[in-house]
């Protein structure tokens, strides 16, 4: 079921991205319309300006945009790892507060969060693989 989400998601996501494929470009992210994300075991209320997504390596860069008070749960991932570079706001993370020019990588497999956005937080998100979601209990 988890697999048919993200393959669904990441299907639809294809038709919203600023570009695909393996071929150079420039996009003004400024341009390019703040989407609702929905991912199975992750609260509402992010949003996303998605940047670039490439089939053949399964790659996907993205604006993630925060509200306050958003709770994002301890959670792994099998298929991919993840780079965090904070753009501007505050994360509080397990390990201390993540704030703008921080960066931050989590392996595939490796548990990472809670976390929590202390201020409107936005972030430069981008998956080295297939982009899968799974909450540690």
């Amino acid at each position: 079921m988890i697999k048919k989400l993200v393959l669904a998601l990441a299907i639809a996501m294809l038709a919203l991205v600023a570009a695909t494929g393996d071929s150079s470009f420039t996009v003004k992210t400024s341009e390019i319309a703040w989407q609702a994300v929905a991912i199975d075991g992750m609260p509402a209320g992010l949003q996303a300006r998605p940047l670039h997504e490439n089939p053949r390596t399964k790659m996907s860069s993205s604006i993630v945009q925060y509200p306050k008070g958003f709770h994002e749960p301890r959670h792994h991932h099998n298929t991919c790892g993840h780079y965090i570079y904070i753009l501007k706001g505050r994360l509080q993370a397990p390990g201390g507060d993540l704030v703008a020019g921080m960066f931050t990588y989590a392996a595939p497999k490796e548990p990472h969060g809670p976390f929590t956005a202390l201020e409107p937080t936005e972030i430069l998100f981008y998956t080295d693989g297939a982009f899968d979601f799974i909450v540690d209990k």
